[in-house]
């Protein structure tokens, strides 16, 4: 019995481990598969695909007030007690005597009404204008989601980018750690040899310890920069992605590329964002303005009715007795108390406001431009700079760690070398990112991501 218990923990421990398998997944992504996938699993740009929709969708359903309404409706009623009409006894006077009035009874017990109505509108100034108004506004939606998907495409590189550095500094300080651990072994046995002293031994281990604590928080820190590329992107927290661009390979093309500078407001798409909303203002400008205009409805319904007398049920339907209508149902405005007027000019209001808008925002596009493109050279040359720094850190570090070897260095010099190397290392990482970022920002300041 007992061997047949661990038989099925086992079976249940490896169905558990490949139902884990199965639902995991593995991804390897370029920066340029990344953001490519994002554009087709990134949920806040779904979300937007899905206002464009439903922009659409609207259009259909302003569309159709304009086409043939059609309804159709029947009753059955059972007169249980038929009215009365009192009339004028009109044979009075013929007969010379009776009285003065004569108690009728108009209406069948059963009757039946089947309808059939059509209506259809000829003309509505406000109903073409807002069906052009629901068409703009699929344009709206459109560059809206436009702006989405280039948000999203800056988003998913700079955590792309964020992780392969964090990575790349992992992997330096981990070198880093091997040649200090191995010094630190060394000194340990000269120590026990007599050939060190105990402060030199301490000295070495606190900047151990100080570097595998902030080993670690890098360690953190890459994981919680893989999920955020994870969530920008739209892949499930439970799966693993493979990141195959080279941090150095981008930083070189990033280093080397020369952005073509354009001044057309046009290139973005908060600014054609902005011309679209005037657009919608105007027209709801002329909307008011065409409901000076009368509406005309042309009209028309055919029904049939039946009758039958009291327990004569099965009879209702034996004969029909039809009736057709057709007509023009025309609606004119004449006075609403200013109310149109008042609204016009709301209207005009908020087309200049826009137009306001429209203006302040060539200026902001101007100063972003320029902060960029300072932030991209200040970068590139900084860059320059701090890999030489990095260089030299190296350099001097390795020669202090010769040195120390030798018998000819001391410990403090070399825990100064490895603190620079690390200083370095931080400075031409973080610059390095600085470049990557300033390289977007100024792309889209000038519209050239799309």
């Amino acid at each position: 019995m007992y061997k047949m218990f661990r038989i099925l923990t086992f079976i249940m421990l490896l169905l558990s481990i490949n139902l884990s398998a199965q639902q995991a997944s593995v991804y390897t992504f370029s920066l340029e598969e990344a953001v490519n996938f994002a554009k087709s699993n990134n949920y806040t740009l779904k979300n937007a695909e899905l206002d464009e929709l439903a922009a659409k969708k609207k259009v259909n359903e302003i569309t159709a007030m304009g086409l043939p309404q059609i309804s159709a409706s029947g009753n059955i009623i059972n007169n249980t007690q038929i009215p009365v009409q009192v009339l004028p006894n009109f044979l009075k006077p013929v007969l010379g005597s009776g009285p003065d009035f004569i108690e009728a009874a108009f209406g069948n017990t059963y009757t039946s009404n089947i309808t059939l109505s059509v209506n259809q509108l000829l003309f509505d100034g406000t109903f073409f204008l807002g069906l052009k108004a629901s068409k703009e506004f699929v344009n709206l939606s459109r560059l809206s989601k436009t702006r989405t998907r280039i948000e999203t495409e800056v988003n998913v590189a700079k955590a792309y980018y964020m992780v392969l550095l964090l990575e790349s500094n992992q992997i330096m300080m981990q070198s880093n750690l091997d040649a200090l651990s191995k010094s630190k072994n060394d000194l340990e046995q000269l120590y026990k040899s007599g050939f060190a002293e105990k402060i030199d031994v301490e000295r070495i281990s606190l900047q151990l310890s100080n570097l595998s604590i902030q080993k670690e928080k890098i360690e953190d820190q890459t994981r919680a920069a893989r999920m955020i590329l994870k969530m920008q992107m739209g892949v499930k927290p439970a799966d693993s992605i493979v990141l195959s661009s080279k941090l150095g390979e981008l930083t070189t093309k990033t280093a080397a590329t020369v952005v073509e500078e354009s001044s057309n407001y046009t290139n973005r798409v908060e600014y054609k964002l902005l011309q679209q909303q005037l657009k919608l203002n105007q027209l709801d400008r002329k909307r008011y303005l065409v409901g000076y205009a009368p509406s005309i409805y042309a009209f028309g319904s055919h029904q049939n009715n039946a009758f039958a007398g009291e327990g004569k049920f099965s009879e209702l339907y034996n004969r029909f007795y039809p009736g057709t209508t057709i007509g023009l149902s025309v609606n004119l405005p004449i006075f609403d108390g200013l109310r149109k007027h008042a609204q016009t000019q709301q209207a005009s209001i908020s087309i200049s406001k826009t137009e306001n808008d429209m203006k302040f925002f060539e200026n902001v596009i101007d100063q972003q431009i320029f902060t960029a493109k300072t932030d991209f050279n200040r970068a590139k040359k900084q860059l320059v700079v701090q890999q030489s720094n990095f260089r030299l850190a190296e350099d001097i570090y390795n020669t202090a760690q010769l040195k120390y070897k030798n018998g000819v260095g001391s410990s403090l010099e070399l825990t100064v070398a490895q603190t620079d190397l690390e200083n370095a290392r931080a400075n031409m990482l973080a610059t390095s990112f600085e470049l990557f970022v300033a390289e977007l920002e100024l792309k889209k300041a000038l519209g050239q991501i799309n």
